[in-house]
């Protein structure tokens, strides 16, 4: 009977981890999403500097202001730029790295899957480590 109780006890231990692991996982997912999304809206609105905020402190140091670096995202990354439509797909995390997968229909109707790269701060906010573009076969949606 003891055996059963530390079985069932044990069970209901990992039972809870996993529950709390997935809500740890929701709730960064969340948090990265709204990084992202906010930068897509400030870069929408022209607003340099907010769009440059949520980029990773060493992406800041590469790219010195913020126009610098939205000099860059338009040379490079345009189609993050004012998308007509933005979807948030695949999340894996580990530690304080995570990935974020965003299919994105950019202004001239192309797909793209961008691949942002999401650092952990020590206070626990996310930021942008990087995006990687790649436009989706089939030419414009």
């Amino acid at each position: 009977m003891r055996i059963v109780f530390v079985f069932l006890f044990v069970a209901g231990l990992a039972a809870v981890g996993a529950i709390t692991a997935r809500a740890q996982d929701n709730a960064g997912q969340q948090a990265v999403a709204t990084i992202i999304q906010n930068q897509l809206n400030a870069m929408a609105a022209g607003d340099r500097a907010k769009a440059y905020s949520y980029a990773a402190p060493f992406i800041q140091q590469k790219f010195q202001n913020p126009d610098i670096f939205m000099e860059m995202v338009t040379r490079g990354y345009a189609p993050l730029i004012a998308p007509q439509a933005v979807e948030f797909q695949r999340f894996e995390a580990s530690g304080g790295l995570a990935t974020q997968a965003v299919m994105l229909v950019a202004r001239d109707g192309s797909a793209w899957m961008a691949t942002y790269f999401m650092q952990q701060m020590e206070d626990g906010s996310w930021r942008i480590a990087g995006c990687q573009l790649e436009k989706l076969p089939g030419g414009a949606v």
